[in-house]
């Protein structure tokens, strides 16, 4: 809704929702309560899929410029922790927990703030923001409840990004024009997926590479702590 439609439901919880399956994979979504809503206008749409489709490919030019577009100004460099869990210069994988060094350098980052540089940025943010962020940490958290992997969750904002940035194209375009974006649209979005799923595949890689130094250093120690029992 909110990258192609830019129609936000601002209060996205199982209480509101309901998720009526219809066979074949098929399902519908059921609005049972009518509560925060909010119609972003076009220009925002946009921003807000390009912001995305930045964040994926870490592209730090293009969110620095959108920080501008968006009045927040400097504080962009801030949106990829907001929404990716990543700082803007990090070398950690898409979807993976940051390193030790980078918390390190964003907690020093974070704590050489004061309050006028919060009070600013919080001002300085459209209103449509406000509600996006809530509808973006409520879907966050009820993924994590049902135990959903992060990387599906960038991978559904990449696809819609892409997709809602094709949309005005498309409106505008004759059928073989409409063809030739479609094609486009899945091959910008196969990109940005093959990115995510290489960096997953790199995460799991490091993570069982960890689970082995961590056991061999278990028997290590174990072996020697035997070894001494002997002597």
């Amino acid at each position: 809704m909110i990258f192609v439609h830019g129609f936000v439901h601002g209060d996205p919880h199982p209480g509101n929702i309901l998720v009526s399956p219809e066979g074949h994979g098929k399902f519908s979504l059921v609005l049972l309560d009518h509560g925060i809503y909010r119609e972003l206008d076009q220009k925002f749409r946009l921003d807000y899929c390009r912001l995305w489709k930045a964040l994926i490919l870490l592209d730090s030019n293009k969110i620095l410029e959108l920080g501008e577009q968006f009045g927040v100004g400097k504080y962009a460099k801030y949106f990829p922790v907001i929404f990716t869990g990543r700082t803007i210069e990090s070398k950690s994988a898409l979807g993976t927990q940051m390193s030790g060094e980078e918390q390190r350098r964003l907690k020093e980052d974070l704590n050489s703030l004061g309050m006028d540089d919060i009070s600013s940025f919080m001002e300085s943010l459209p209103p449509d923001f406000y509600v996006i962020l809530r509808t973006d940490g409520l879907l966050r958290s009820i993924l994590g409840n049902l135990g959903a992997p992060r990387h599906v969750r960038l991978l559904t904002y990449a696809r819609c990004a892409i997709h809602g940035l094709e949309k005005q194209h498309k409106m505008e375009s004759g059928a073989i024009r409409r063809m030739f974006l479609n094609v486009k649209t899945n091959v910008s979005y196969l990109r940005l997926r093959v990115i995510i799923e290489i960096a997953v595949l790199l995460a799991k890689a490091n993570g069982a590479k960890q689970k082995v130094v961590n056991k061999l250093r278990q028997m290590l120690q174990e072996t020697s702590q035997g070894f001494h029992r002997r002597m």
